[in-house]
C-alpha cells in the first residue's frame, strides 16, 4: 500500500473551481515531500495558460496527527499556507484578493503539499480548496 492522495473536483464554473482532496499515511512511505495536489495543465478546464493568474481563495482543513505546507511549484518553493494539525480549519483569503503564486516565468503553476507527522500510520485528513480563475 502506498500514501493516498485523492483529489476530486466537486465543482467547476467559468470563474471558480472546488476540490476536495483525501490524504492516508500507509505508515511506512514516510511524510509527503513536494507532492502534487493540483496541477493545472491537467485538474483545471479549460487548462489555464498563464497559471500564476489563479488563486486560493478558501480553504476548509481537518487533519489528524500532521501538519501541512502547501506550496506554488516554482524553480524556488514560494510558501503559501500553514495548515495547523487535529483541528478544523477555515480560512478565507477573498478578503485581499487570494493567495496567488509569486514566481516566475519558470515554474509549473502546481500546487504542492509537504508534511510533519504524516508518516504516523493513521494519519489522515481532507481539505477543500476553493481556486479563483483568472
Amino acid at each position: 500500500m502506498s500514501n493516498k492522495i485523492v483529489l476530486t473536483k466537486m465543482v467547476e464554473g467559468s470563474r471558480n473551481v472546488i476540490f476536495h482532496v483525501y490524504l492516508e499515511s500507509d505508515g511506512i512511505e514516510g511524510e509527503l515531500e513536494n507532492a502534487i495536489l493540483i496541477d493545472p495543465t491537467k485538474d483545471l478546464s479549460p487548462e489555464v495558460t498563464d497559471k500564476r493568474q489563479y488563486k486560493i481563495t478558501q480553504i476548509w482543513s481537518s487533519l489528524v496527527w500532521f501538519d501541512a505546507l502547501l506550496t506554488f511549484d516554482a524553480l524556488d518553493k514560494f510558501p503559501s499556507w500553514l495548515i495547523a494539525r487535529d483541528s478544523e480549519n477555515y480560512i478565507d483569503f477573498r478578503y485581499f484578493g487570494g493567495i496567488k503564486d509569486k514566481s516566475d516565468a519558470e515554474h509549473s503553476g502546481e500546487i504542492r503539499i509537504t508534511t510533519n507527522g504524516f508518516a504516523e500510520k493513521g494519519s489522515r485528513g481532507t481539505m477543500i480548496i476553493e481556486l479563483k480563475k483568472p
